[in-house]
């Protein structure tokens, strides 16, 4: 995934507001589960959630991530938190929490609608009862245009980074990433493919069941996409 980008994740996405988010996520929390303590966020990247989760709000924070160089960074950043290597399909841990949350569009690295299901399933099986699972979905399928594509660019005292990215016409969705990177020693260009997958409101909902909770859509959510919210009984 970004493996080959890692250290310079933080800097493309350093327009993203984690504190509001995060404090968002908190105020969310506290209304469904009042005395929440424990937290686990599942694909937690550089640990930019988990920081303010961890320092501003309180939370016990424990993060999961498949990308080793993303949790070097998140290790760094939120030396409190504990952080495991793992997919969110399969991961297994030997504690529940109050709260177990998939941010950032995360779980569309799932891919398939059957991957999608085992991912809610295993999250919501580290659920403690009476707690949450939370997932906030990637786009949707009428979202998904092919051939569509974003770019930005930043510069920082040590680089410049212009990424450009293209949806590409598969069935469930693949995002190509092309990197311009340049430093003190010169040029240089890194591709990366995303393999990720799009899901229908009624697919969320129905892996929600099956995993033996109540899916709840709230909207705007976090960023506009929404959160899916269950309660474990």
């Amino acid at each position: 995934m970004f493996t080959k980008t890692a250290k310079y994740y933080d800097s493309v996405y350093s327009g993203k507001d984690y504190a509001d988010e995060s404090k968002q996520l908190a105020s969310l929390i506290r209304k469904w589960v009042p005395e929440a303590k424990t937290l686990l966020d599942v694909a937690c990247g550089t640990g930019r959630h988990l920081e303010h989760l961890a320092q501003s709000s309180g939370f016990d924070c424990t993060g999961v991530d498949l990308d080793h160089e993303m949790l070097a960074i998140a290790r760094e950043r939120v030396p409190a938190a504990i952080f495991y290597a793992g997919d969110m399909c399969d991961f297994a841990l030997d504690v529940e929490y109050d709260v177990v949350a998939c941010l950032f569009s995360s779980i569309g690295y799932a891919r398939t609608v059957e991957r999608m299901n085992r991912a809610v399933a295993n999250m919501a099986s580290h659920v403690l009862s009476g707690g949450i699972l939370v997932v906030e979905p990637w786009i949707t399928p009428e979202s998904w245009i092919v051939g569509k594509i974003h770019s930005s660019t930043v510069e920082t005292d040590e680089f410049v980074v212009t990424r450009m990215m293209v949806a590409e016409p598969v069935e469930r969705g693949r995002v190509v990433f092309e990197y311009m990177i340049g430093g003190s020693n010169g040029i240089s260009r890194v591709s990366e493919t995303h393999e990720m997958g799009w899901f229908t409101h009624l697919e969320y909902v129905s892996a929600f069941k099956e995993a033996g909770l109540t899916a709840e859509h709230i909207q705007p959510g976090l960023t506009g996409r929404g959160l899916y919210i269950g309660r474990k009984s």
